[in-house]
């Protein structure tokens, strides 16, 4: 996993960097060159000149990550309690460790995936046609990304959005079996005091989109049914959940 972050960062920091992204096209290549060659501790330095934040908690983060590596790699098995050819016990320990060490390895791995595909993204934009490259490794990182449980949301085209890993899908289908029901549906007013009462800032302006109303019918995922209410002569929406094929 240290290794991935390693790799995802020589991909990562000639676009963001400035001694790379904001000089001429020869800086680009110079800098990507030079990040072949650097450690894992000079490439997080590098990420951290290149970020826009102002907490000490996020340099103090990455510098852990860097510790963290140098101890797996360089004195791991001068760790006191971590004898492997020891002891059962000492073995439990060892796994104990690397698991808690895993476990923040890959959080970070997962925020450098989504800088490299917000980078990936700009490119598709603007240079998808002259690369055909891009797009299928556009498509390849996204279907990474979402596998991995990832809401993916694109404001500009809402129909690219992957709904069935949304939030606010998640919960118009959790107010189905959480609120009265009329027949076999769900009165779409009740689902969103549902919606506010879980998440108050899950809004369909969130995804882009004006109305839960909207999220229906941009998702693809449920049925809609519009009915006459006479006696307050207005309209109410009732949905329920497709069926899967």
């Amino acid at each position: 996993m240290f290794q991935h972050i390693e790799k995802g960062l020589k991909v990562l920091l000639p676009f963001i960097h400035s001694d790379g992204s904001a000089k001429d096209i020869n800086s680009f290549w110079r800098y990507r060159e030079a990040a072949k060659s650097k450690t894992l501790g000079n490439l997080i330095n590098a990420f951290i000149e290149s970020a826009d934040y102002n907490t000490d908690y996020f340099v103090e983060r990455l510098k852990e990550i860097v510790a963290e590596r140098n101890k797996l790699v360089h004195h791991f098995g001068e760790s006191e309690g971590l004898n492997i050819l020891s002891t059962e016990e000492g073995c439990i320990t060892c796994i104990t460790y690397l698991e808690l060490q895993y476990q923040e390895a890959i959080s970070f791995y997962k925020d450098i995936t989504l800088f490299l595909f917000s980078v990936l993204a700009f490119l598709r934009e603007n240079y998808a046609e002259s690369n055909p490259d891009i797009e299928l490794l556009y498509k390849q990182l996204k279907a990474h990304i979402i596998s991995s449980g990832v809401e993916y949301i694109n404001l500009n085209n809402p129909s690219e959005t992957t709904w069935e890993n949304t939030k606010i899908v998640k919960l118009l289908r959790l107010a189905e079996t959480n609120t009265d029901k009329i027949g076999d549906m769900t009165l779409l007013a009740r689902a969103g005091k549902f919606i506010k009462s879980q998440d108050p800032e899950c809004t369909p302006n969130k995804y882009g989109i004006k109305t839960l109303k909207g999220i229906l019918k941009a998702s693809g995922l449920f049925e809609i049914t519009e009915t006459q209410d006479r006696e307050q002569n207005s309209m109410f929406i009732l949905y329920k959940s497709k069926l899967p094929h």
